[in-house]
């Protein structure tokens, strides 16, 4: 509903507008940017429009009587944002730190484990070699045995066959020896019949005697 027209109220308008457009300029502009205020255009504003502000107003005191608890609330929320963010922050610092702490004690562990295991290799190959080491002088301890006592084997042997050839080699001397002992004896014996008993013999000798001496040769 437009305002009624009172003679006169435009030119009252007009003077109105007179005294505010020469001084706008800036801060009017910052009134209608800032606060929703248009004072170049109150003059022509119809009483529904000006009713707005009204609105507005009685909006911004039920706001204003908030506004301590809104204030409370909002600076709550902001400070325990604030407070949350250096929780974080502090949190995440100390992360940091225990992260590098625990990848260092890891590495240090991963390190330890596999300087053990060429500990372990270097011990596998001592291992070996000394195994092969001992198995040499084993090995060779034990053909020296072997050919100490297969020598000894064979000198006993040779010393064996050398006695056993030597004494086969007597026999013949043995026996040559005997046969010469006996036909001396022998002789020995016909002798010393001649010059007993002369040519005829021992007495009672005869042919059977003769026979039997001739036997015991």
């Amino acid at each position: 509903m437009s305002a009624p027209k009172v003679k006169g109220y435009n030119r009252h308008q007009k003077h109105v507008q007179s005294l505010v457009l020469p001084h706008a300029g800036a801060l009017t502009e910052r009134a209608n940017r800032y606060f929703g205020i248009d004072l170049a255009a109150l003059p022509t504003m119809s009483d529904h429009e000006l009713a707005a502000f009204a609105d507005r107003a009685t909006a911004m005191t039920r706001l204003k009587e908030i506004l301590p608890i809104l204030e409370k609330h909002f600076t709550t929320l902001i400070e325990g944002q604030v407070e949350y963010e250096q929780f974080v922050g502090k949190v995440l610092k100390q992360v940091e730190k225990g992260s590098k702490q625990i990848d260092k004690s890891l590495l240090d562990a991963w390190l330890l484990s596999k300087g053990y295991d060429k500990h372990l290799q270097l011990l596998n190959q001592k291992a070996g070699h000394g195994m092969q080491k001992l198995e040499t002088e084993f090995r060779s301890e034990y053909d020296l045995n072997r050919l100490d006592f297969q020598s000894a084997i064979k000198l006993i042997h040779l010393r064996h066959q050398t006695k056993a050839k030597a004494i086969a080699e007597k026999m013949p001397q043995a026996r040559r020896q005997i046969v010469i002992q006996e036909q001396l004896r022998q002789q020995n014996e016909t002798r010393k019949e001649l010059l007993t008993y002369g040519t005829a013999g021992k007495p009672g000798k005869g042919f059977w005697g003769g026979v039997k001496d001739f036997f015991r040769v």
